[in-house]
């Protein structure tokens, strides 16, 4: 059995998993977004903070917007409280670095302060209407449980386009998943509300396997890029995603792997004795 050295390759694999959810990838240089005028959006009654008033109708979903290189891709929105404005410039970053985890200072903490935000968390609101910051590992393993199970789905219909970003903004701000209840809420009724509840519900619970009828138990897995407005609150912040290759070994693998790492042992404990 000829002998394999594994050591080098299990750093490469675990560096691989960290970028498949943004993790790895590099600071990139700013740029400057336009939309195009491409939508899978619909008007949809969004309440923050308890308030019909606060954005009672909101154009809600993905689009398609060109950086300064005239590339165009497809984004959803971070920041529903924030007007976008044509030609703003804007720094990518890793998710992450985004979220920075609880850091006070990342982007997402900073858009939090803006008066719009703080108009409708606590103490300004109560504590039961408050849309604000949470834990930023709890917004990241739930905006990666959306994604991977239901972002492409999301890209098939305006409607189910609408509810994906609100299930964004609902993990962006609320702590509990509701569409009636919580800082951020709905009046909406009809296939809209069912897609969000289902959507909700599935984050809530962590079964995929009958969203709204379909079957999103497969998961994808996806590079993660944030575009912060520069400076954060000037226009509105999104985010994108681009294909990652499957960078999680099958069971199989694992035990292939582990049948290689005790065949090694074992020929090397036979050439000692």
């Amino acid at each position: 059995m000829t002998n394999i050295d594994l050591r080098a390759k299990a750093p490469l694999a675990a560096m691989a998993l960290v970028a498949s959810l943004g993790m790895g990838q590099a600071m990139a240089a700013s740029t400057v977004l336009n939309t195009n005028n491409v939508s899978a959006t619909t008007s949809v009654n969004t309440e923050f903070g308890g308030s019909t008033a606060t954005a009672a109708n909101t154009n809600a979903g993905a689009f398609q917007v060109t950086d300064s290189s005239n590339t165009s891709f497809w984004v959803y929105c971070l920041d529903p409280l924030t007007t976008y404005k044509a030609g703003a410039t804007y720094n990518t970053a890793m998710l992450t670095d985004f979220l920075s985890l609880g850091g006070s200072s990342s982007s997402y903490n900073q858009l939090f302060t803006k008066s719009a935000y703080t108009a409708v968390a606590s103490p300004n609101v109560s504590a039961a209407n408050s849309y604000q910051a949470q834990n930023t590992t709890t917004v990241l393993n739930k905006l990666v449980s959306l994604y991977s199970h239901a972002y492409s789905e999301s890209l098939t219909s305006s409607t189910k386009s609408a509810a994906f970003q609100y299930a964004v903004w609902e993990i962006e701000g609320d702590s509990s998943y509701s569409s009636t209840a919580g800082g951020l809420k709905t009046a909406s009724t009809g296939a809209f509300k069912t897609q969000v509840d289902a959507y909700l519900s599935a984050l809530t619970s962590g079964n995929w396997s009958s969203v709204n009828g379909v079957n999103l138990s497969a998961t994808k897995n996806y590079i993660y890029t944030a575009y912060a407005s520069a400076p954060i609150g000037g226009s509105q912040s999104f985010l994108r995603v681009t294909d990652a290759p499957n960078t999680v070994p099958e069971p199989g693998s694992i035990a292939l792997v582990s049948l290689a790492l005790f065949g090694v042992a074992y020929t090397r404990r036979s050439k000692r004795s």
